[in-house]
Order: structure tokens, then sequence, then C-alpha cells
């Protein structure tokens, strides 16, 4: 879901990311949501020794900050970063995602 806000503001890039959306074939679209929707790596996660950044939309529905807050308390030295956004913090947020992913890289 977006924003009411940046919908008004945005009203191209929502064209853009609906059209990416409308050019997706529905049948594998819906299967890799499934497909998310059924995995459950919660008890592996801990396992990564990645370097990890961890973004979250605060209005997210689909994945709300407290599933971001368990991957960061789940990955040992993983970095978390909430911002005004929902689901697509990358085009919601452009300014802030961008910058959270600098400040990552470069520490």
């Amino acid at each position: 879901m977006v924003h009411a806000e940046f919908r008004k503001r945005n009203s191209q890039a929502v064209v853009a990311v609906r059209q990416l959306l409308l050019a997706a074939n529905p049948q594998g679209y819906a299967a890799t949501c499934a497909a998310i929707r059924d995995m459950d790596f919660r008890q592996e996660v801990g396992a990564i020794a990645t370097p990890t950044l961890v973004i979250a939309g605060r209005d997210d529905s689909v994945t709300p900050p407290e599933d971001a807050k368990f991957l960061v308390d789940a990955i040992e030295g993983a970095w978390g970063k909430v911002l005004n956004a929902a689901h697509l913090s990358n085009v919601e947020d452009t300014a802030g995602f961008n910058d959270a992913v600098l400040k990552f890289l470069l520490a």
C-alpha cells in the first residue's frame, strides 16, 4: 500500500510501479507471493554471518517494522532502518533509502 500523500505528489512513480505489476505474469506473481507467504526461516536467520541491512517501511502492513526488528535482533551485527513509507520504501522514500544503504556500505 502506498501512502495517499505519496500518490498525490508522485503520480508518475505510481504509474511506473503499476505498469511493472501489470506486466508481470499473473500466475508467476501469485506463485511467488504464495512461496513467500509459506516459507518460514525464522529459526535460520541467526546463522546469517554476512553484514546485513534491514529496511522497513513504518506503515508497511505486509512486512511491518516488528518483522524488521525481529531480523535485526536475530542477525548478529545487523543494522535496521525504518523509513517513512509503506511497502516500497525505495520508491516512497528514495532519499532515506539511499542514505541508509550508503551509510551501511561505507561503514
